[in-house]
């Protein structure tokens, strides 16, 4: 193989998810708590922060699920063409900030894939360069043909090296 442009653990690549995951378990897990040792607050708040904890504790562990069934199905490794580059701006909360993705835009026949990426992988990727990337796939807990789609937007990316042009043909 070529020269590694990026590369990073699987922790690395799930991390935003993991602290999501946490978050949202740890903001439902102190509602419950709140809703079961605060005995000076009315039933009715207690009732509704309890009902929104365990709603909080349950979407915590569906997120948790479903990155687990990205996880456990493996890497995934495909030979791309880079066709473009794009910075995104996306919004970000309610205060009017923005976010920024950098996103390669690439293909494999008549599949499409859109990396998300660092900006140091971004500024080493050359367009129209041939590139072997590995990535963990969503997954879908119901075992739905995925694969069979023909464009994937990929935020957990591993690793990505330069790749022979005879292998994006």
């Amino acid at each position: 193989m070529g020269t590694v442009i990026y590369s990073a653990s699987p922790l690395q690549a799930f991390w935003s998810s993991l602290t999501t995951i946490l978050f949202i378990l740890g903001i439902g897990v102190v509602g419950l708590g709140i809703a079961l040792f605060r005995r000076n607050q009315g039933r009715g708040v207690r009732i509704l922060t309890g009902a929104l904890g365990v709603f909080l504790v349950v979407v915590g562990l569906v997120y948790a699920g479903l990155m687990w069934v990205s996880i456990s199905s493996g890497a995934q490794t495909v030979a791309v063409r880079l066709n473009n580059k794009t910075i995104a701006q996306d919004n970000c909360g309610d205060n009017g900030g923005t976010c920024t993705r950098y996103v390669l835009e690439t293909d494999a026949g008549n599949v499409f894939y859109d990396f998300n990426v660092s900006s140091e992988a971004y500024d080493k990727a050359q367009v129209d360069n041939c590139y072997q990337v590995t990535y963990y796939a969503s997954r879908s807990p119901f075992n739905v043909a995925a694969d069979t789609d023909s464009y994937h937007q990929i935020d957990a990316v591993t690793r990505i090296e330069t790749a022979d042009t005879a292998a994006c043909q």
